[in-house]
């Protein structure tokens, strides 16, 4: 009998749905704006980085006051600094990481009186491009160049027999297996390599607040974190020291400013008010 009543169930949606989405005419958006980014965890404080931010979405109403939103956009992210990254020293160089994601938001919207709305939602990013600058130079682990992988910090030898330490994140449990491997070790890096990798998929919460400006242009305000960490690194305080103090995690960390605009908003509109009628 439940299978039936499963079956009666997906009968009535999927009867419903074309009425519904003749009911509810749905939305376009095209929007344009900029990314203000950090990424926690590098040592690299304040939305320094400005990236792109642009695409296209569509908007489904459920009522009067609540939308369904799916966007398919370009960001950029990333972290700056003007001197190195590297034990906070002064360098004619600054440290620059631009990560280019294509993102695919789905988003929740609550409309108060077609002037504001308040929006809240989750985001799937895929790394398409990745450039990381360290003094000038393209930065690198040991002459292999960074890339999308699993970020996470390995033993250099790859023996299988090792404890896996690619997902520790503190760092005295880090040492304690280190020297239960190697008891001679005084130089951590001798035994474990730092991540060269950054995850390919991001995956984010997101907020936003968006006004009317005029007719269909929007103005928003989003901001988005990352639920999982993009990469593992072990943190030194100065070049001489042999242990690393600390193991981070680093997360994107996003704030985006952008103009939105939307057809079809009257058009919707009166389609709606005309079948209650």
């Amino acid at each position: 009998m439940k299978r039936y009543r499963i079956f009666a169930l997906l009968l009535a949606f999927a009867v419903a749905t074309p009425t519904l989405l003749h009911a509810q005419i749905i939305k376009g958006e095209l929007f344009a704006g900029a990314n203000l980014c950090q990424v926690d965890g590098d040592e690299c404080y304040g939305f320094k980085k400005i990236g792109v931010n642009a695409g296209a979405g569509a908007l489904v109403p459920l009522t009067k006051w609540m939308d369904v939103g799916l966007e398919v956009m370009f960001s950029q992210k990333g972290a700056f600094k003007r001197d190195s990254i590297t034990y906070n020293s002064t360098y004619p160089h600054a440290y620059n990481l631009k990560l280019n994601y294509v993102e695919v938001p789905l988003m929740l919207y609550f409309t108060d009186k077609n002037v504001a709305s308040i929006g809240v939602g989750v985001s799937y990013g895929r790394l398409v491009g990745l450039n990381e600058l360290d003094d000038g130079k393209p930065s690198d682990y040991e002459g292999v160049s960074i890339g999308t992988g699993d970020g996470c910090i390995h033993w250099r030898n790859d023996d299988p027999n090792l404890p896996d330490i690619s997902k520790i994140d503190d760092i005295e449990e880090l040492n304690t297996i280190v020297y239960h491997q190697y008891p001679g070790v005084t130089y951590i890096p001798e035994v474990v390599a730092n991540s060269n990798t950054y995850r390919a998929n991001d995956f984010n919460i997101c907020a936003d607040l968006r006004f009317r400006v005029w007719e269909g242009l929007h103005l928003e305000a989003r901001y988005q974190y990352s639920l999982s960490p993009l990469r593992y690194r072990m943190s030194y305080s100065d070049p001489n020291q042999l242990l690393p103090s600390q193991i981070r995690k680093q997360y994107n960390n996003t704030i985006t400013i952008r103009l939105v605009y939307i057809f079809n908003e009257h058009r919707s509109k009166a389609n709606r008010e005309a079948m209650q009628k």
